[in-house]
């Protein structure tokens, strides 16, 4: 038969060149065959076209039959090929990422056998492939040292082979026997079904990290003990600076009451001793100064003179005895003692002075009304001396349990700097002097000062167990 010529190239098309190759190979072998190449054996006849439509109809089926056969294999080779080149690759970039890896790694099979193991993980510890690669992965020489570890390891095996993965700190050794450290994860690897293949076992060794820690640990503890034991000698010493200040304190109140004693002791011996030897001294001199007029003229001026020196020594006796002490304070309260105070600046020193005082004002507890007083002297003290002002103003108030006193001036005012001296606490004797009576009291002191003058506020706590003031009229 003619056609049977056809068909090695229609073998040679569907196998190799494709689908439309092989179309075009038949097309063109069947007419070829048919009216062109060669004479028909059996020309066709409308007579009897049975036969001819039959070898017709056997070469098409025939020749689909092999390019439909030759098709499926030449795409079956195809993707076998592909299958094949992408395979090569994915191994490829697996062992390139598997190799690359910065830690240790190592592929498993779901029984636990060890497949591959990174090149990292075998310089590392200094084992060779064959002594770890086709073992079960706990019987490896990298846990040997440690039953623990492997019974660890073969359990997280189950548990990664089900699905979850096992991540823990594991001892292990090396080659030569050393122990190290390793943070070890075991995780299960799926294929594209979502089905467990294989197990992925991760390692990264954390031995010198554990050793910085431990290290860290040492060296926090101990700094922890040096701070402790710093901490009780600060405490220590700042629980003697305490006692120190405290002691300082009462010694300083002591002073002050020793002070105020020896004040008051003096201040009655210039009155009863001094004071009376200069008024037998006065009368003594007016008798002589009398007398002197008739039996010696020339003697009675001088006689006056020393009179006049004599009775202005015993004003300032008088006057000197009643600052260090004065007696109304005792025998009338802080109103007289105050009035008498600053009638007698004013006469001295020419400063205006403006003293409010509420009219029924009530006797304080003794040491209060001293401190009061001690604590005004201070202040006009201080602004006789060193404020430039003309004038000065003190109010006494009573605010609930506090007794409240304000003195102003208008002078210059502090320097920034001996204010903010003041206000550390490092000022002089005087403004030390007036913290202290404050502070048995629980009293305060604010300073307020610029160039328009001074004002001092000073708060005292009048004590619960004196009487209290209850409703002072307003001034």
């Amino acid at each position: 038969m003619v056609f049977t010529a056809v068909f090695p190239a229609l073998f040679f098309s569907a196998w190799y060149l494709g689908l439309g190759p092989s179309i075009v190979t038949g097309v063109t072998g069947f007419f070829g065959s048919w009216y062109l190449f060669i004479s028909p054996v059996q020309p066709f006849s409308w007579d009897d076209p049975k036969p001819a439509l039959l070898r017709t109809g056997g070469f098409l089926l025939l020749s689909t039959i092999i390019i439909l056969v030759g098709e499926r294999d030449r795409r079956s080779r195809t993707r076998v090929r592909e299958l094949i080149a992408e395979t090569v690759k994915a191994n490829a970039k697996f062992r390139a990422i598997f190799e690359q890896s910065p830690i240790f790694a190592g592929l498993m099979s779901l029984d636990g056998t060890l497949i591959d193991a990174n090149q990292l993980s075998l310089e590392a510890s200094g084992y060779s492939a064959d002594q770890v690669l086709g073992r079960v992965f706990w019987e490896t020489p990298w846990w040997r040292e440690s039953k623990d570890a492997q019974r660890k390891i073969r359990t997280a095996a189950q548990l990664a082979a089900q699905g979850k993965p096992y991540v823990e700190e594991l001892p292990y050794v090396v080659a030569d026997g050393t122990p190290r450290k390793v943070d070890f994860g075991l995780h299960p690897i799926r294929d594209e079904n979502g089905e467990i293949s294989f197990l992925y076992a991760t390692g990264t060794d954390i031995t010198d990290r554990k050793r910085a820690e431990e290290n860290f640990r040492k060296l926090a503890g101990q700094l922890e003990s040096e701070v402790t034991t710093r901490t009780r000698e600060l405490e220590s010493r700042n629980s003697d600076v305490l006692r120190q200040t405290e002691l300082l304190r009462v010694l300083s109140s002591r002073l002050m009451e020793v002070q105020d004693a020896e004040r008051r002791r003096i201040a009655r011996e210039l009155h009863d001793s001094a004071g009376q030897l200069l008024s037998v001294l006065s009368i003594n001199l007016s008798n002589l100064a009398q007398q002197s007029r008739t039996k010696a003229p020339e003697l009675a001026e001088t006689s006056d003179e020393c009179h006049r020196i004599v009775q202005q020594m015993s004003q300032e006796i008088r006057t000197m005895s009643y600052l260090l002490h004065p007696p109304l304070l005792e025998e009338i309260g802080l109103s007289a003692a105050l009035d008498w105070y600053v009638k007698g600046l004013t006469e001295r020193s020419e400063l205006d002075v403006r003293l409010s005082v509420p009219e029924k004002f009530r006797r304080l507890p003794r040491e209060l009304e001293l401190a009061v007083f001690r604590v005004v002297q201070e202040c006009l003290t201080n602004i006789y001396r060193h404020s430039g002002s003309k004038t000065a103003s003190i109010e006494v108030s009573i605010q609930k349990d506090n007794l409240l006193l304000v003195i102003a001036d208008q002078g210059t005012g502090i320097p920034r700097e001996k204010l903010s001296q003041i206000q550390s606490y490092g000022s002089g004797v005087g403004i030390q002097g007036i913290r202290e009576r404050l502070r048995a009291f629980q009293g305060e002191m604010q300073i307020e000062s610029g160039d328009s003058g001074t004002t001092i506020t000073v708060t005292f706590k009048v004590p619960a167990e004196a009487e209290q003031l209850k409703k002072m009229q307003a001034i």
